[in-house]
């Protein structure tokens, strides 16, 4: 009786063991998610892009970029899209405080960079015509952040193109200098916008919340400071 009493005790402690190895190794696996759904200040947030277009209608298509990656960190943003295996890249930086913005072109061995003001002209989307943002009751969870929307309308239609949605759980000022939506006051997690006449969409998949290095906001060496023409005639050549 004394033994199997003992061989019972000896079995509960067993489990109650492997229990709590299975709780620490699932504790430890939630912890080292990169995903991030609190208050951010600082991070990365990590777009999906899909293009609007087909393969048909633009064979362009296959050969561009299909993440970009946002970096934010106290007042700075760097917005950045690689493609062709490196061999492009196109960048805008902002920072707030010092009143800077920048867009930088970085293709086979050229390398050109765009400054200006924060309310200087921006580079790499184009302008929609006669847009009109109304406030919508829809409502979305990106990334993990709850998002709240707008309805787009173009060209005094009636009737709206699309829908955007955007947080306020992401501290940034004038989070969407470098989109067509600088009026919406939360960072934009779900856009549409058209790049060089192509359309696109853009939506969150990942954010991330990291130490950002201060190099991130630098133009890197060797880059050509020109005009906004310049990078838009090396564009216009490329497509």
């Amino acid at each position: 009786m004394l033994f199997q009493k003992g061989k019972m005790r000896l079995r509960i402690n067993s489990i109650y063991h492997l229990l709590m190895i299975m709780f620490v190794l699932v504790g430890f696996s939630s912890c080292s998610t990169d995903s991030f759904s609190g208050k951010l200040d600082e991070g990365t947030i990590e777009y999906e892009i899909k293009y609007l277009q087909d393969e048909k209608q633009n064979p362009l298509i296959s050969l561009l970029p299909t993440t970009l990656s946002f970096k934010i960190k106290e007042g700075n943003s760097i917005q950045k899209i690689e493609g062709w295996m490196g061999v492009f890249q196109m960048a805008g930086i902002a920072k707030r405080e010092e009143n800077y913005k920048s867009a930088y072109l970085k293709i086979m061995g050229e390398k050109y960079v765009f400054e200006t003001t924060m309310d200087g002209p921006s580079f790499g989307f184009d302008d929609y015509p006669k847009m009109k943002l109304i406030p919508s009751d829809s409502t979305k969870i990106i990334a993990g952040y709850k998002c709240k929307a707008y309805d787009v309308y173009l060209n005094d239609s009636t009737k709206s193109a699309f829908t955007i949605f955007y947080t306020n759980d992401i501290k940034l000022d004038n989070p969407n200098c470098t989109n067509p939506f600088q009026e919406v006051k939360g960072l934009l997690l779900q856009y549409q916008m058209n790049f060089q006449k192509i359309p696109m969409k853009l939506t969150a998949k990942k954010i991330i919340k990291e130490d950002i290095s201060d190099d991130e906001f630098m133009v890197p060496d060797g880059f050509q400071k020109v005009s906004k023409e310049k990078i838009q005639e090396v564009i216009n050549n490329l497509m």
